[in-house]
């Protein structure tokens, strides 16, 4: 299995698009979102993919509904915390949520903080940082692939 863990992309379409160029030259399984699209019509330029999407609302996604609405009309998976077959997506950084989710014992991919980073403990937790490049001048997503993570810079 191999998919691509993003995050924060917060509307900034340039960066979205050059993610999705990307993404295409990559062997994709599908694709998730640790949260804040923002809006629709960024959520709208994932399409183009032709792959199922895992997403975690974040704390700046303006209207749900209308991002809830085109993931089901793609087959996307989308809500607070979000399961995936290798794993769980969620957005926030809330110690007492992520040792619930350690529980688990999958893959854990977070967003928020934009700092990518990767923890291994008994569960490993992923932030693939920020595709935006707003916080930290960096953009950046991971590539999972049985288990392997690689932190990339777009």
């Amino acid at each position: 299995m191999r998919f691509a863990a993003i995050s924060d992309t917060h509307d900034n379409l340039e960066a979205v698009r050059e993610l999705i160029d990307a993404l295409r030259r990559e062997k994709l399984d599908f694709v998730v979102h640790a949260g804040d699209v923002i809006s629709p019509f960024t959520l709208k330029e994932f399409e183009s993919l032709g792959l199922k999407l895992y997403i975690a609302f974040g704390n700046n996604d303006g209207e749900k509904n209308i991002l809830t609405q085109i993931a089901e009309k793609n087959g996307w998976e989308i809500g607070d915390i979000v399961e995936f077959p290798a794993g769980i997506v969620y957005h926030g950084t809330d110690r007492r949520i992520l040792e619930i989710l350690k529980k688990t014992g999958g893959l854990i991919v977070t967003g928020h903080t934009h700092e990518p980073k990767v923890v291994r403990e008994k569960t490993v937790i992923l932030n693939p940082g920020e595709v935006c490049g707003y916080l930290t001048g960096k953009r950046t997503f991971a590539i999972v692939e049985d288990g392997d993570v690689s932190l990339i810079d777009l």
